[in-house]
Formats: structure tokens, C-alpha cells, sequence
């Protein structure tokens, strides 16, 4: 027997509220708190006080999203150990002959790929690299470390596979691939034209006071450039690479041929993902399938599952309907429209990160039954994760990644950047959708 509506409300906050505040703020003194610990916490005590019971926990965990981020992720993993990521590196910096080339070219590259796969695990690979390249032409890695973060974000929404949060939407909406694309990859190519402006303006003494990427115009120095890099990656590609590129290839043709073929995103991907799991240990014998698992971010599939028990006890103790009401209340503008919802979530996605606010808001958005919305929610969350660090994944492990290599990047150099970048590109957004 369930709970009186009215306790039932008041329990899901008393856990609801905690949870994301920790969330928030993730670290207390002397208390490194991990996201997924914490929602898992505390979506296990939405079950042991009854908000939600044992089996509608179970029925809220969406298969069908961690099917799509664990395919994606064995794909990325497969590419990772092949040495693929060092190699795209070592050749934009190959082509790179000025600062401010090598920051559009740096920029572009990590937008272009995180459209493709997960934007989390292109700035994990890619900011030790930056860092060491940066130090090596004695250029300061922050501004180009600002831009990898905000163009990650940026490229990201372009796709359902660029991140967490779009992944989630694709399955809850049913929106195709090719519906995302066509809609949104206009917003993130202006978007990241934008962006790359900013950072140059902001901080164009780094990039006109240098001309050469080498340390001097020498090209001997361009070379020792050139080893460095070649020293940091420390391995050649292997040929097996093509394998797992020619797997992701047809993977992503099967996404855009998805309403035709009848199988949905979650399917493709795993089968994907699968594929490399076998196929690549069969090529490569440096290569185990438990090396590939052992490398997946699982973290990341236990925070999505902890997020998902969590926010049904949410929706379904009436929790949800009241804060909704409130937010009417307080601003006179309803999230039934674009102007609306992008503001929310943009203030939401900057509270809680950009993740737990898509699917806080899902259930709202579920409701209307608008595309549109859907849109808007997936581009105002993942671009408004550019103003602060913590707004989204990809920036908090930009910073982590390098300050262990030595470089810190204060919240004051972030936003700089990140604020007026976050503006105008919502702005862009909201003009996109809305046309």
C-alpha cells in the first residue's frame, strides 16, 4: 500500500533536496563525495521509506539508455587502446603553424568528435595532450583548455550520442538521429564559430604576441615540437584501429537509417559496442576483452541508475508538479514554450550539472508531447554547462586532467569565457528552435 500523497511529497524532498545539494557540491571539507555514491544513496532511500517501491524502482532504471551510453562507450575504449586519440592529436598539431590555427583546429577537432561519441571521454584523452603541447611551444595551456571544455559541450549537442543527457532524450522522446542533426547541428556549428571568437578575443595576447606553433620559427624547433608529442603518446596506432572504425562507421550509418530498419538507437550501439568486445581481441592480442570492460566508465552507468530511482520518487510522490508550480508562480512563464524551458533548465543545468536537470525535467516535457521541447531541452542544458565548471562533466574533468599536470584553471579564467559564451549561444539556440 502506497504512501498518503502528502507524506509521500514530503519524504521525496527530504531526500530529493540533500542528494542534489551533494550533488552540487561534491566536495565538503575533509569529504571527496562521489556523484554516483550519492545518488545511489539516495535513491535507496527513496525505497526504504516507501516513496517508491522495490519494483517501480526497478521499472524506472531505462534499459534502453544504458544499452546506448555502454555501446558508445566500448566503441570509444576500443579506439582509445588501438591509439587512436593520440594519433588525431599528433596530426592537428602537425597542421597547426600559428597559435590561434592551433586553437580553431584544436577546438573544431574536439567538437567534431564529441558530435560522434561521448564528449566526457574526448577531454579525458585529449587535455594531458593539450597541456603537453602548450608546454612545448611555451604557449599558457588555460585558454586552450577553456576552449577544448566549451567546444566539447558545443559539439555535443549536435547528435543523441554526444553526451549523457542527449542520449537520454533520444530514448525518452523517440526523437531519430537524423532529427537531431538537422535541427541542432546548425546551433552548434554558429555556436562554435562563436565561441572560438571569444576565447581569441579574451585572450588574444597569448595568440598574436607568437606566430609559429614551435618553440621560435625554426622548423627544427616545429620537430622537437613534434617528438614531444610523439613522446607523450608513446605508442604508433595499430592497424586494428580500422576494425573499430569500421564498426563505429556502420553503427552510425545504422543511426541515421534507424526509422527505416526498425531498430532503435539503444540496439545499434550495443550491437556496436558488442562487435568491438569480440571482434578487436580476435585482431589485436595486446588486447583483452577484459581490458576493454575494465576501461569503461561504469561510474557512469550507476549514476544514471541511481539518478533514475531517484527522480520516480520524485514524479511519483506529486514533488515534481509542486516545484513546476513554484517555478510558474515565481516567474509568470510556464516551460510549455522555448523561451521558458530554456531558461530553466539553463539555471537548473548550472545548479545540479546538466544530467540529474534533463531528468528532473523529462517528466514535464514528457508531458506535452513537443519535439521542440525536446530539442530546446537537449541544447539550453548541454550549453549552458559552459558558463561554470561545474555545469558540466566535461569541464570538471578538463580542470581535474590539468591540474594533475600542473596547470590550474580558475573559476574566474573559466568564466570569463563561459558566460558570455553560454549567453549567446543559448541566444542562438532559441532562435534556431524557434524559427
Amino acid at each position: 500500500m502506497g504512501l498518503p500523497m502528502e507524506s509521500a511529497a514530503l519524504l521525496a524532498m527530504l531526500v530529493f533536496v540533500p542528494t542534489y545539494l551533494l550533488i552540487s557540491v561534491r566536495n565538503l571539507k575533509f569529504i571527496v563525495l562521489e556523484r554516483y555514491a550519492v545518488v545511489l544513496f539516495g535513491a535507496a532511500m527513496m525505497v526504504l521509506l516507501g516513496v517508491v517501491t522495490a519494483m517501480d524502482a526497478l521499472e524506472a532504471v531505462d534499459i534502453d539508455t544504458l544499452a546506448l551510453l555502454l555501446g558508445m562507450m566500448l566503441m570509444v575504449v576500443g579506439l582509445e587502446l588501438c591509439g587512436f586519440f593520440d594519433q588525431v592529436a599528433i596530426q592537428m598539431i602537425k597542421r597547426s603553424r600559428t597559435r590561434i590555427r592551433l586553437l580553431a583546429i584544436e577546438m573544431g577537432v574536439t567538437a567534431v568528435l564529441s558530435a560522434l561519441i561521448l564528449n566526457d571521454t574526448v577531454v579525458l584523452l585529449f587535455t594531458p595532450i593539450v597541456v603537453k603541447t602548450c608546454l612545448a611551444i611555451r604557449s599558457d595551456p588555460v585558454p586552450y583548455l577553456i576552449g577544448e571544455a566549451v567546444a566539447a559541450n558545443i559539439g555535443s549537442v549536435a547528435t543523441p550520442v554526444g553526451n549523457p543527457q542527449n542520449a537520454f532524450i533520444a530514448v525518452r522522446s523517440g526523437l531519430t538521429f537524423n532529427t537531431f542533426f538537422v535541427e541542432l547541428a546548425p546551433v552548434a556549428v554558429v555556436s562554435l564559430i562563436i565561441a572560438i571568437l571569444i576565447v581569441f578575443l579574451l585572450f588574444r595576447k597569448e595568440f598574436v604576441n607568437a606566430g609559429c606553433c614551435g618553440i621560435g620559427l625554426r622548423d627544427g624547433k616545429l620537430i622537437d615540437c613534434q617528438m614531444a608529442l610523439k613522446d607523450l603518446c608513446g605508442k604508433k596506432m595499430n592497424k586494428t584501429v580500422y576494425v573499430v572504425l569500421s564498426i563505429l562507421t556502420l553503427v552510425l550509418v545504422g543511426f541515421v537509417l534507424s526509422s527505416e530498419i526498425g531498430l532503435p538507437l539503444s540496439v545499434i550501439a550495443i550491437v556496436g559496442g558488442s562487435a568491438v568486445l569480440f571482434l578487436l581481441p580476435l585482431f589485436n592480442h595486446e588486447v583483452t576483452a577484459g581490458t576493454i570492460v575494465r576501461k569503461v566508465d561504469w561510474t557512469l552507468l550507476l549514476f544514471f541508475i541511481g539518478l533514475f530511482v531517484l527522480l520516480r520518487g520524485v514524479s511519483e510522490s506529486g514533488l515534481l508538479d509542486e516545484m513546476m508550480s513554484l517555478f510558474q508562480c515565481l516567474t509568470g512563464d510556464g516551460l510549455d514554450d522555448i523561451v521558458g524551458l530554456t531558461i530553466f533548465s539553463a539555471l537548473l543545468s548550472n545548479l545540479v550539472s546538466n544530467v540529474p536537470a534533463v531528468m528532473l525535467l523529462s517528466p514535464f516535457v514528457s508531458n506535452l508531447s513537443s519535439g521542440d521541447l525536446w530539442l530546446a531541452l537537449a541544447a539550453s542544458s548541454t550549453l549552458a554547462g559552459n558558463a561554470t565548471i561545474l555545469g558540466a562533466a566535461a569541464n570538471v574533468i578538463v580542470v581535474e586532467k590539468a591540474n594533475a599536470e600542473g596547470v590550474e584553471i580558475g573559476l574566474k579564467d573559466f568564466m570569463r569565457a563561459g558566460v558570455p559564451i553560454t549567453f549567446l549561444t543559448l541566444m542562438i539556440s532559441v532562435l534556431f528552435l524557434g524559427l
